[in-house]
């Protein structure tokens, strides 16, 4: 069985819902009010049976103006157009929009029922044959078969579906692979199952028991049965109108315009690049943007790449789109058809960029998933999300994404979640890396590195942490920068003091080691080498860096052969003694409390000593 989805289209009171009937059996107009008005209001539904046993699926859309949406919203889901113009009144301006739409939306095949030929003689028959042929002759109907019908005396009907038939062999499918994705035009509830929706599948597979979810509400729920042309299967395929029978979801939670799609595979967005096909330019308004069967208020910009209308849309409400989707656009006020497209990006990442735009405008794929990546700037996509933003089936994603890698046009900088950055993207953030340490060094020349952080925080723009330290490993494998401790360097950088610094920590260096184990205070030690205390706490932290001094307590500090004198002298004593108290500590160094009680703090600190109760005791005599 085929799967293709028949949709009329036409003015109102041209006689779509009549000719169904006739053809089907079934009065579409199911409401109250459509059968007091004889005028259709809301999509209707229904399967065609063809000679061959193959059984279609049918939409019935409004004609009338006012119910504009609800059209679009049927159109969406068709495949093959059944434009009903009536023989009494030829094409009328609901005529003229419908196919302008059809276009728009991508439809590529159509039959015209010329109907209500019952109540016309030959020469107006003629001449509206005519006019309709003349109408087409620049759309996308041109060649469309144009069949004399009337749905009162079964005139025609038999050659109609004959002709439909012959249509829908030269019709492709959806693809069956890729998001499946089911747009919902209708949402009730049926004794015995519940919340029921039904659209017709753009892509993809739906399974009996699959878990999927709303969007973009962002619900969740379990399809618990699937009809297909009224028949219970086990299994729904792209181009089916379909009824899901949602489990644990009730009729207030799904909307019509919501779509159904897999669990945790697509996410909503309000910001779309597009591709235009304009019929007339728009004002300075808002828009309202058809996509799917959603209908979304919005804000165009328009752009133009290689002479084609690009737009990049704002949206006020959230929608699901992937490349490739159709969608019309109409003014808010007044409100006509302005044009239509397809989806170029359904999620830019940053400014509106025309070498992206180009990339998506091409026919490869290939350069498709190039120009995503490209856009994504330094925080890359995965593959989950590239797979999504395609509905591509995975092994085409694949395919395209082991053909840039082996042109060195991408990078994979996250094997775990399968991320991936432009090239492009990465030689800028080495170039920013490197220049942003030696910028480090030329403001910083005491700092012997920068820290990891302090770096990544410095550059200035937004990336993903792992494509930061992939690059980092990449520049230190190169031998452009190095590692010292926690930080970073360029590498062959010493960190140095001014000349009239390094002059000061030579006389600092003299003054504490010859003071021994009673060093002057910080305050001392700047007024006695009258230096700034500014400038003495740059040589002081240049010197404890180059492990020179070490650092006892705030204002305290120790050369490094004090320091093992320090050590020696205690690890001495609790070599004979086992242990150390205060009292025992100024005794046999011959401090004051001032110097003995930091010393037993610091020793204890860098793990030479541990403190039990009041005493100190060896933990280990190398240091």
């Amino acid at each position: 069985m085929k799967r293709v989805v028949i949709g009329t289209a036409g003015h109102v009171d041209h006689g779509k819902t009549s000719l169904i009937k006739a053809l089907t059996g079934v009065d579409c107009d199911r409401l109250k009010e459509e059968k007091e008005r004889g005028l259709t209001i809301e999509l209707g539904f229904t399967s065609l049976r063809l000679p061959s046993g193959q059984e279609m699926g049918v939409v019935d859309v409004p004609g009338h103006v006012r119910f504009i949406r609800h059209m679009l919203s049927g159109a969406s889901g068709i495949d093959l157009v059944l434009l009903v113009v009536a023989a009494d009144e030829g094409v009328m301006p609901q005529t003229a929009e419908h196919v302008q739409i059809c276009e728009l939306l991508g439809i590529q095949r159509g039959v015209v029922a010329l109907t209500k030929v019952d109540i016309v003689d030959d020469d107006l028959l003629a001449l509206a044959t005519d006019d309709v042929r003349e109408f087409l002759g620049t759309t996308f109907l041109k060649d469309a078969p144009i069949v004399p019908v009337s749905a009162v005396k079964g005139t025609g009907l038999e050659e109609l579906v004959a002709t439909i038939e012959g249509q829908i062999h030269t019709l492709k499918e959806r693809q069956t692979t890729g998001v499946p994705v089911l747009p919902v035009d209708r949402v009730f509830t049926m004794k015995g199952f519940g919340t029921v929706v039904t659209g017709t599948l753009a892509r993809g597979v739906f399974n009996e028991g699959d878990d999927v979810e709303i969007l973009p509400a962002g619900r969740r729920a379990k399809i618990r049965v699937l009809h297909v042309h009224s028949q219970e299967v086990h299994q729904s395929m792209a181009g089916m109108r379909t009824a899901v029978n949602l489990q644990g979801m009730t009729i207030d939670e799904v909307d019509r315009g919501s779509w159904i799609v897999p669990a945790d595979t697509l996410r909503p967005t309000r910001l779309i690049d597009a591709r235009l096909s304009l019929i007339k330019r728009p004002g300075k308004g808002g828009i309202k943007l058809y996509i799917g069967t959603s209908e979304v208020m919005g804000e165009m910009s328009l752009h133009a790449v290689d002479g084609m209308d690009v737009a990049r849309i704002r949206l006020k409400a959230p929608i699901v789109a992937c490349h490739g989707d159709r969608f019309i656009v109409r003014s808010v006020s007044p409100a006509h058809t302005i044009g239509g497209g397809f989806v170029l990006n359904p999620a830019p990442m940053r400014r509106f960029s025309e070498p992206v735009i180009q990339g998506l405008l091409a026919q490869e794929r290939t350069l498709h998933l190039k120009a995503l990546i490209s856009d994504a700037g330094m925080q890359g996509l995965s593959r989950r999300d590239l797979v999504a933003r395609f509905s591509d089936p995975e092994a085409r994603i694949d395919k395209c994404l082991h053909e840039l890698l082996s042109k060195g046009e991408i990078v994979r900088f996250d094997t775990t979640n399968d991320q991936y950055v432009s090239v492009t993207m990465v030689q800028r953030l080495r170039g920013l890396i490197l220049d942003t340490v030696s910028a480090f060094h030329t403001h910083n020349q005491l700092a012997p590195a920068i820290s990891r952080e302090h770096l990544r925080s410095s550059l200035g723009i937004s990336l993903d942490v792992r494509l930061f330290h992939k690059v980092i490993v990449d520049l230190i494998k190169a031998g452009e920068i190095e590692e010292v401790g926690s930080g970073i360097r360029r590498t062959g950088f010493c960190a140095s003091l001014a000349d009239d610094l390094g002059d000061v920590s030579e006389r600092l260096y003299r003054l504490l080691d010859q003071s021994g184990l009673e060093p002057p205070k910080v305050a001392e030690l700047a007024e006695r080498l009258a230096t700034p205390p500014k400038d003495l706490a740059k040589v002081i932290g240049f010197m404890s860096r180059e492990g020179k001094l070490l650092k006892i307590k705030e204002d305290l500090f120790l050369t490094e052969g004090n320091e093992c004198e320090l050590k020696r002298r205690v690890g001495d004593y609790l070599t004979l003694n086992q242990s150390m108290s205060p009292t025992d500590m100024k005794a046999v160094m011959g401090l004051s409390r001032k110097y003995a009680i930091p010393y037993m703090e610091y020793l204890d600190r860098i793990k030479f000593t541990m403190r039990v109760g009041n005493v100190r005791k060896l933990v280990s005599k190398k240091q």
